[in-house]
């Protein structure tokens, strides 16, 4: 969901059945929800909340439409209320207020059969009656305009929400035709409603200079050479954006900038090189470089920051929210399947002319109405897009236009509180996201030089695809082929509802929900814009519906105060193709907590301080204690206390005697050492030591006496993630340390007093009991002068109190056991023939415990020749990682309940952590050791390198460049069901669509993630030959073709660490065969003409790399 805990988040659910978009009426207390169906209408809803509770309510059209309308008629009327509602297609609806009339009104835009209207709702007293309405068309007084029919539309939005752009202001509403023109329509009233409309032609007379172009390659298609108008938004925003002015006159504004930001800058003590490298490069601190005033508005706002601006972002010289002029423009952005993009003021093309309607010409747009124009590149990935790039190639195979494009303002919201008197306006990125006809999703940030003013948009990296994959369309024709989706015909409408939504005051952010077929959070980190992934509760698997998520709408306030705005979706949900769930959420809280971090690439982490170090963690997986409102967590603690050690200061004794004694051991000392040098004693006696012990401890008062020592102290916690509270705890004894904690079922199995098999007792089901297993180590008071032992002790947690009140549990202690052989430092869970029992690694050992009779009984053991480090287990195998030893491969026998090594990594390698990896039939060792390496082995006894079966065989290998402690397992999900967070159901909903979905190698994939002790998160991915191969090549000339960071090898950096004792001055010994994720996922943020570049140079397509990098990246998210 869209929060880390959906029980928080979600306030109502319910389902509904193909309907489309949501359009909020926030003032009215209404949304509207477009159906699907031909001439259906709409549904109109409202957000109710009694004995808070919050509940979506919908209401009836007769409460809201006048008895007296007649529906009846065999052609509806755009003059009737209730036809609009419920016999027209609802393509649009936007909710305003007029100037000095608080009356709520709002503009549909509706369509039956080829006839479009404009039609004006009023709410008055609880009913809808309609104050105007305009067909689409009746005023072109003959002129020849072939509109045919709408595709998309826009309706003007601010994009600071702190400020009202319709009241009192014309409304405007921008659409797209399927012949390539583009309409403007402005809504307006002085007593009488005027409706004006303004068509801007797909013929664009500077396509010609496409000749001037680098065009060798683009003269083979005359796709670009189109200029249809493709997409359109409409927007206000402050005029000072797009002035292009710098300070002053003539040379010296230059000079006088640079001395407003070397004033401004030695406030933040910068050095010489911080000149250098912030102020003398191409880096806007200020918005605004148009006007000296809103300079110094800027200047204030940097005081107040107490920040240098520049390190604000690191894409410096960005345009944000700080210093803008307090005048706004609604201005109209146009783009065209050439990729050119056009930004003009509506109020100077309205100006241009008094008719109702009138088509503008190429030289009217350009000389009287232009702001800014780019000639090409838009929705084809180019790293920027300004007006003065006129060397941009196109792209030979792909077709990429623009499908929707929206300008918004990306960071803190300015309407979050209005008694909050800092200012985050420096943290407000403006930014501009292009979705394609692909589906793919280009993020551009806005930039504006202090040299010329000159504005431009910078591409930001995502390393995201999120284009449809391949699977996602044969699973769509199998549902065709089957009956099960509707086949979509020539006739079916040809209207994209928006997909990309503004939303502002959402947990105190504003920026952008993109309802792609990955839906998508674009929100702000510290200023930089960055993506979050939206994940549905039980959400239908791909292929039914051409996204996931059909509707959006958000600014329902759902507390008093009006901090924080809610928001509604519509998605596809689990059951017949066309069930869907509409779920009202409360806000985004856990992303924007005071302790959130947006670390890019879809995720984002909540740190939760607790002030203790957390060694082990691990999920109550037990139905009857943990579940999805109160997650159950077991943490195994540390925490540093001080130990005073004033009772050291005074013994009790006079100095008199404490001479005396101090005489007394010295006499003593010499006599045993005269004694040792005749009798040839060795010195390292026993006594010796204890005379050098007393030495060490004698107290100077006169210095503060014995200070305090750090101890530590470990702990056992049953935290319930719902709001992170403590439910109990368990104190381990003074110094006994915590090594290592599982949850897991045991059997319980009655000790064989005979020792013989009993056949009847191992085919009977014997009881299980959920345990949480610690194993800790006990080291001497003294230091390790003997060796030190472990202990194992089994706890169960139990619900107390009233489980419909608050919800408690307590930890129940119910056995320990001393281990000898060392610090317990492993434990798992070994199942096999219907029988759990418990796995110990302590020292060089492995036990099997079986639990029977309120104890544990050892059953079983092997030796291994260290340090057992883990042990991981996969159905009666066990993989054991030795610390100084590699890894170990044994088998476990039922019939005699032994551990058979069955090979064996005979490289003295030290090890940090292990995994399993697996695709299908075949799986993998993984190993990470303390050179930062990772080595992935297998089990091939028919191998020659294998010596008879008794050695892993090294398959591949890699350098990781960072140490991790743990491997972790999860499952690979396919593109088929990514968007769900609920994984299990919509597993379910996905097989019963398709029986032999899971059969294939790739439907059975695990992966591994782990975390890094600089901070890092990771995965490892398996993929099949064919995939590997052509991203291998990928890899080869991406890492020659691209720039390095500092000019270093990425190759070299990838190559395995050898140390002196195994061999490094073999070179040969390399296996290679790992991918870097990071290195070939640059290639998605390229431009499409250097995407192809890329992909012929080894033989292949842009489509199939992207669909193997869309599938590398899924399968790597485990969350």
């Amino acid at each position: 969901s869209s929060g880390m805990h959906p029980g928080l988040t979600v306030e109502s659910e319910i389902d509904c059945h193909d309907v489309g978009a949501i359009f909020p009426c926030p003032l009215s207390g209404y949304f509207f929800v477009q159906k699907k169906g031909l001439n259906s209408g709409c549904i109109i809803m409202k957000v109710s909340k009694e004995h808070n509770l919050t509940a979506l309510e919908e209401i009836s059209i007769d409460s809201v439409v006048d008895e007296n309308m007649n529906v009846h008629n065999t052609i509806p009327s755009f003059q009737n209320v209730r036809a609009v509602l419920t016999q027209m297609n609802v393509l649009s609806v936007k909710e305003f207020q007029l100037k000095d009339d608080l009356t709520t009104r709002c503009v549909i835009v509706s369509q039956y059969g080829s006839a479009y209207a404009l039609v004006i709702l009023c709410l008055m007293q609880g009913k809808f009656t309609i104050d105007y309405s305009h067909i689409i068309g009746s005023l072109d007084d003959g002129q020849m305009i072939d509109r045919e029919s709408l595709f998309s539309l826009s309706f003007v939005e601010n994009l600071d929400a702190s400020k009202s752009a319709f009241a009192g202001h014309d409304l405007c509403l921008g659409c797209v035709w399927s012949s390539g023109y583009a309409s403007i329509f402005n809504i307006s009233t002085q007593r009488v409603w005027t409706v004006k409309e303004l068509i801007i032609s797909k013929d664009v007379a500077n396509n010609g200079s496409n000749m001037n172009l680098n065009r060798e390659d683009i003269n083979k298609s005359r796709f670009y050479d189109n200029g249809r108008i493709a997409a359109i938004d409409v927007f206000d925003i402050a005029d000072s954006i797009f002035d292009n002015k710098v300070y002053g006159n003539g040379t010296n504004g230059k000079d006088k900038e640079d001395a407003a930001v070397k004033s401004s800058s030695e406030e933040f003590n910068f050095d010489e090189d911080d000149w250098e490298l912030y102020v003398d490069g191409d880096v806007n601190v200020s918005s605004d470089n148009s006007n000296p005033n809103h300079r110094m508005e800027g200047e204030k706002y940097m005081e107040a920051s107490e920040m240098a601006p520049s390190r604000y972002n690191s894409l410096a010289g960005y345009v944000s929210g700080a210093g803008l002029s307090k005048r706004h423009k609604t201005v109209l952005a146009i783009t065209r399947q050439s990729g050119q993009l056009d930004i003009y003021d509506v109020s100077k093309l309205f100006s241009l002319s008094e008719s109702m309607v009138r088509i503008l010409s190429d030289e009217e747009l350009n000389s009287h109405a232009s702001l800014w124009k780019t000639r090409s590149g838009c929705g084809q990935g180019v790293s920027s897009l300004s007006q003065s790039s006129t060397n941009t190639r196109y792209p030979i195979s792909q077709e990429s236009f623009p499908a929707e494009i929206r300008f918004f303002f990306c960071g803190p919201s300015e309407s979050v509180k209005p008694d909050d008197t800092r200012d985050l306006t420096l943290l407000r990125s403006l930014c501009l996201l292009v979705e394609t006809n692909q589906g793919d999703t280009h993020l551009y940030t806005a930039t504006k030089s202090h040299t010329n003013g000159e504005l431009s948009f910078k591409r930001v990296p995502l390393h995201l695809v999120s284009r449809p994959s391949r699977d996602e369309k044969r699973h769509k024709d199998k549902l065709m082929r089957k009956g099960i989706a509707k086949v979509s015909g020539e006739n079916d409408a040809k209207y994209r509802n928006n997909r990309l939504h503004r939303f502002f005051s959402i947990s105190g952010e504003d920026g952008l929900f993109a309802a792609t077929s990955r839906p998508m959070w674009f929100l702000s980190e510290r200023g930089a814009p960055s993506v979050v992934n939206h994940r549905l509760r039980h959400c239908a698997p791909a292929g039914g519906a051409d996204v996931p998520i059909s509707g959006f709408c958000s600014g329902f306030y759902l507390d008093l105060q009006k901090n924080h705005a809610g928001f509604i979706t519509v998605h596809e949900r689990i059951g017949r193709v066309g069930s869907q769930r509409l779920t009202l959420f409360n806000g985004l809280s856990d992303v924007f907590t005071t302790h959130g971090i947006l670390t890019g690439k879809g995720t984002c982490v909540e740190k939760i301080p607790l002030g203790v170090t957390v060694r082990r963690i691990e999920y109550i997986d037990d139905p009857s204690i943990s579940n999805i409102s109160h997650p159950i967590f077991a943490m195994l603690v540390s925490r540093e206390v001080d130990v005073v050690q004033s009772d050291l200061n005074d013994d009790g004794i006079t100095e008199q005697e404490r001479n005396r004694l101090k005489e007394e051991k010295e006499r003593q000392k010499m006599a045993k050492q005269v004694e040792a040098d005749l009798g040839g004693f060795d010195v390292e006696h026993e006594w010796v030591e204890q005379i050098e012990r007393d030495d060490c401890f004698e107290i100077e008062k006169r210095y503060g006496g014995a200070p305090s020592i750090p101890k530590s102290r470990y702990e056992l916690w049953i935290m319930d993630s719902c709001n992170w509270d403590i439910l109990d705890t368990f104190q381990f004894d003074e110094f006994e340390h915590g090594m290592t904690m599982k949850s897991l079922s045991l059997s319980d199995i009655p000790p064989d007093m005979t020792g013989s098999s009993n056949n009847a007792d191992d085919e009977m089901l014997h009881d299980e009991a959920q345990f949480l297993a610690v194993g800790t180590g006990v080291i001497d008071e003294d230091g390790e002068d003997v060796s030190s032992r472990g202990r194992i002790i089994l706890f169960q947690l139990r619900r107390t109190g009233d489980r419909t009140a608050k919800f408690e549990l307590e930890l129940h202690f119910v056995y320990d056991k001393d281990i000898s052989l060392g610090p317990v430092t492993a434990l798992n869970c070994l199942t096999c023939e219907g029988k759990s029992r418990l796995v110990v690694g302590a020292g060089a050992e492995i036990t099997l415990e079986q639990w029977g009779s309120d104890k544990l009984t050892q059953v079983g053991f092997f030796h291994c020749y260290m340090q057992v480090q883990d042990v991981i287990i996969f159905k009666n195998f066990i993989l054991l990682s030795d610390a100084y030893d590699s890894l170990h491969f044994l088998v476990y026998r039922e019939s005699d309940k032994s551990l058979t090594l069955l090979a064996k990594d005979y490289e003295p390698t030290c090890m940090y952590a292990a995994g399993l990896l697996s695709r299908g039939g075949s799986l993998s060792f993984v190993c990470h050791d303390d050179r930062q390496n990772l080595t992935f082995l297998s089990y091939a006894p028919r191998e020659v390198a294998a010596r008879g079966g008794n050695k892993l065989v090294s398959k591949a290998d890699c350098h990781l460049g960072t140490h991790t402690t743990a491997l972790n397992s999860h499952f690979c999900r396919s593109s088929l069901i990514i968007n769900s967070a609920t994984i299990d159901s919509s597993l379910v909903a996905l097989k019963q669509q398709d029986p032999l979905y899971g059969k294939a190698d790739d439907d059975q994939r695990f992966g591994l993630h782990y975390g890094t002790a600089d901070g890092g998160f990771g995965f490892i991915t398996p993929i099949n030959e064919g995939t590997y191969w052509r991203l291998a090549a990928l890899q080869s000339v991406t890492s020659n073709a691209l720039e390095s960071d500092c000019s270093l090898s990425h190759r070299a950096w990838r190559l395995y660490r050898r140390s002196t004792r195994r061999g490094g001055c073999k070179s040969n010994d390399r296996k290679k065969g790992v991918i870097d994720g990071d290195l070939v996922m640059r290639y998605v943020d390229l431009s499409i003409p250097e995407q192809e570049d890329l992909a012929s140079a080894i033989g292949s397509t842009v489509d199939l790399i992207l669909d193997n990098l869309l599938d590398l990246s899924l399968s790597s998210s485990c969350c």
